[in-house]
């Protein structure tokens, strides 16, 4: 039960350190399953060539949601959790700004679609873009609000709004997908991406009534202690290295919704093939392999503030203990689900996707796991210690060294797959690498042996196990054959993960 503060107002108990990210683990894990569910039926429909188009209209859209929101988000939080008193009113200050410039950005994106399709090298992906403009308003908005919740570490609610919004996103996609199936894939997408900004909205709503119900708000809905202009200033300006930061990773998207396509049809292949190649690397192969990377972003998500004020407040001892053990689970589940993907990575390309040239690109990713949940982590420990711009030189150096390698490899007759893959890991590889080299130099214990010893001879039993007993061949493995190998190697593996939660629980 809650206890009351000196004026008499009702307090929530804060959970355990474990719970937040258990429940934050568990809210992306419902919300990938259902983009996955949501991605395989619209391969179903559209095919491979229309998820390429899907993907190519969300790099644009993406790219210009993060120069709207930048790190305002995460800056807010920060702020949030460092003065709670002052948290609503930076949020409603910071949201005007956010609401203006998602007005406009939206009326742009509308307004010069079919010039942004032809600089995109499809004029297919039009309507698309024309239908993504909306979210441009409601989405910056409704992460900001989440910002501000993150920092008050209200996880529950955020994590209800997420599943919400996913859950309508991807139930109007499909049904609208359907719906104008006969007028076209590109009319068909378009419509159907309209669930972004229905869902957007529909998440914003429900935790402005989550806040409302609880009376989260601050008496009539002024602050006690308004954030000073200084205070939103510095919020804006950390922010930016943020934002920097993660205006990268869809910068990197839209680079290769630009290259890829391109060089490919270089290298031989006529623009729906090419088309088709793009979207089985990133809207399937990459889809699957990021999956497992749910938990440590649930990690990486809740454990920020914490580590963020044990840093602040001196408590090196307990701050580079939860580092070591942050690293220890993300080695672990790296290695234990990279495994899975390179174990049976046919199978779920067959049963998600009905694409087998799916399966070999989810093996090249097999290593992503744990390479992008080191990349998580280490850029949030990184950003807690202020050095934001380590994170922000690594990715750099990681999208510039992987366009050097797409612009040469993909145009190399036959080779598509393997050259974005390449590229694709390229990236990250590089980017980790950057943020391991500079917590080394700090004597950050950053691996040990002994941190992945059951995992190491798990996965090589698993190896000399699977490697003969799962047939290499589609047809000759049943559905329910392949289920029971899945079901056995993961009763072992979860064997290896309980020993390791454990003692992270603590």
């Amino acid at each position: 039960m809650g206890g009351q503060d000196r004026n008499g107002r009702v307090m929530e108990m804060k959970l355990p350190v474990m719970n937040p990210a258990a429940l934050r683990a568990g809210a992306i894990l419902v919300g990938k399953v259902i983009g996955l569910v949501g991605r395989a039926t619209l391969t179903r429909i559209v095919g491979a060539e229309g998820v390429g188009l899907y993907q190519i209209a969300y790099s644009c859209y993406g790219i210009f949601l993060m120069i709207i929101t930048g790190g305002l988000p995460t800056a807010l939080a920060l702020f949030t959790a460092k003065h709670p008193a002052r948290g609503w009113g930076a949020f409603r200050t910071l949201s005007l700004i956010v609401a203006l410039a998602g007005a406009a950005a939206s009326l742009l994106m509308y307004m010069q679609s079919d010039t942004i399709a032809i600089l995109l090298g499809n004029p297919d992906v039009e309507a698309a873009i024309r239908c993504l403009a909306p979210a441009l308003l409601a989405v910056p908005l409704l992460q900001l609000l989440r910002g501000y919740m993150q920092g008050s570490e209200r996880y529950g609610a955020i994590s209800f709004s997420e599943i919400a919004e996913q859950a309508v996103r991807i139930g109007i996609l499909i049904v609208l997908v359907l719906m104008f199936a006969s007028e076209g894939t590109s009319i068909a997408l378009g419509a159907g991406l309209t669930g972004t900004t229905i869902g957007a909205l529909a998440a914003f709503l429900l935790l402005t009534a989550c806040l409302a119900i609880r009376r989260s708000f601050p008496a009539g809905f002024i602050e006690p202690h308004p954030p000073l202009r200084g205070q939103v200033r510095s919020i804006v300006h950390a922010s930016m290295a943020i934002g920097f930061t993660r205006l990268l990773m869809p910068a990197s998207d839209f680079i290769d919704s630009l290259l890829i396509p391109r060089r490919l049809q270089t290298a031989g292949y006529t623009l729906s093939e090419a088309t088709s190649i793009y979207g089985v690397i990133t809207g399937m192969a990459v889809i699957v392999a990021y999956m497992p990377t749910i938990v440590t972003a649930a990690i990486s998500y809740t454990m920020t503030m914490k580590l963020a004020s044990y840093y602040q407040q001196g408590e090196l001892r307990s701050y580079q203990l939860m580092v070591r053990r942050m690293l220890q689970l993300c080695w672990t589940w790296g290695l234990l689900s990279g495994m899975f993907l390179l174990l049976f990575a046919d199978p779920l390309a067959h049963w998600l996707f009905h694409t087998p040239e799916a399966a070999d690109p989810i093996r090249y990713f097999a290593v992503l796991p744990l390479v992008v949940g080191l990349r998580e982590l280490t850029t949030s420990i990184l950003w807690t210690q202020e050095r934001k711009n380590v994170p922000f030189m690594g990715l750099l150096n990681g999208i510039a060294f992987s366009t050097a390698l797409l612009f040469f490899l993909l145009a190399i007759t036959g080779f598509g797959y393997e050259a974005a893959s390449i590229g694709i890991l390229a990236m990250e590889v590089i980017a980790v690498l950057i943020n391991l080299y500079a917590l080394h130099r700090m004597r950050a214990n950053l691996f040990a042996w002994r941190w992945i010893g059951w995992e190491v001879v798990f996965c090589v039993l698993s190896l000399i196990l699977f490697l003969f007993a799962l047939p290499s061949d589609l047809e000759s493995a049943s559905f329910w054959q392949a289920a029971g190998y899945m079901l056995i190697y993961w009763l072992g593996a979860g064997s290896v993960l309980l020993v390791r939660a454990k003692s992270f629980m603590q």
